[in-house]
């Protein structure tokens, strides 16, 4: 992405905390001084992506610099070639190698992205640690694992229940895997004000229309609906604050949530959740989402195979390549 786009990918992600996307008057670089100097949420930094190759001329030099970066921030993804190697991570990633770690390898790239792009790199590197000979600022991926640890997706998935995000935040990273997650707050965001108060149903085709209860006294579904809303929209009315309110909001409450993550964490990603054991709720956005991403990125993640199981909902099949390692998927 340009500088212009990587900044607008970030305030679009992070306004989805505040729901704020359709109403907020900054520009994304005013976005990003706010969230760097006022409320100090760095994950929304976290909504980027960087990839350099960094040449080296031994064996020697090449541990040296991996090392120091490896060193600030062991999150780094890595990979080898015969002349060098390739490092990916997010803006945070970065800043916090250098302030961890400030040596040639984390300050000269830092040097380099505070060039490109001041307000989101607003951080002063010594001059004498500026030294790192060559590198190359998103260079060609040449291979699947290349593109699979180098590349990165974010994704905001909407009209999902608080169900969904607990387990979708639940299961990441790993070995050259990354992700970041930024989710509609339930502190500062009532659901009476900002888009309706919704409930997400179970994906099954069958729902009860009533429940009996003790006493054999029956409530719709829709009287139950109703009665959570009326017993949040009762507690702000007696002074409660909405994170304080939150406590009483079921689990199926509506929510969206934005996540980056490289495409090695991604199809990590899909091998859990579209497979038949999988939430229905998430299997049904992961196989329409993996469907989409396929069109997208052709062949990067071909080893899907797509079923449906006897409701008709759909679920996949994933078959590594016999010279992956299962436990790296």
């Amino acid at each position: 992405l340009t500088t212009k786009e990587m900044n607008e990918l970030i305030k679009r992600c992070g306004c989805v905390s505040h729901q704020s996307w359709e109403t907020s008057k900054k520009s994304p670089e005013e976005f990003i001084r706010m969230i760097l100097k006022i409320l100090k949420h760095y994950s929304v930094l976290e909504h980027s992506w960087f990839t350099f190759f960094i040449l080296t001329s031994s064996d020697i030099e090449k541990e040296s610099l991996e090392l120091g970066l490896l060193r600030g921030n062991h999150l780094f993804c890595v990979t080898e070639r015969e002349d060098g190697f390739l490092v990916s991570g997010n803006a945070r990633m970065f800043i916090e190698a250098y302030l961890r770690n400030p040596t040639t390898s984390t300050g000269t790239l830092l040097y380099y992205l505070k060039q490109r792009n001041p307000v989101l790199f607003p951080i002063l590197v010594k001059q004498e640690l500026v030294l790192l000979p060559t590198f190359e600022f998103n260079p060609y991926l040449r291979t699947k694992e290349e593109i699979l640890v180098h590349q990165a997706m974010s994704v905001i998935i909407r009209y999902i229940s608080r169900g969904f995000s607990h387990e979708d935040v639940r299961s990441r990273n790993g070995h050259d895997k990354i992700s970041s997650y930024t989710q509609r707050s339930t502190r500062y965001v009532n659901p009476l004000k900002k888009n309706g108060f919704r409930f997400i149903l179970p994906y099954r085709k069958n729902i009860p229309n009533a429940v009996k209860l003790t006493g054999n006294k029956s409530f719709t579904l829709e009287e139950i609906l109703k009665l959570f809303k009326d017993i949040y929209k009762g507690l702000i009315a007696e002074g409660l604050k909405p994170e304080e309110a939150r406590q009483w909001l079921p689990i199926g409450i509506e929510t969206e949530i934005a996540q980056t993550m490289n495409l090695s964490e991604w199809r990590h990603w899909f091998i859990i959740r579209t497979q038949r054991a999988a939430h229905p709720e998430i299997r049904f956005v992961a196989c329409n989402l993996l469907r989409e991403v396929q069109k997208e990125i052709p062949g990067i993640f071909e080893e899907f195979e797509f079923h449906e199981d006897k409701e008709g909902i759909c679920y996949t099949v994933f078959t590594p390549p016999e010279n992956e390692n299962e436990f790296l998927i």
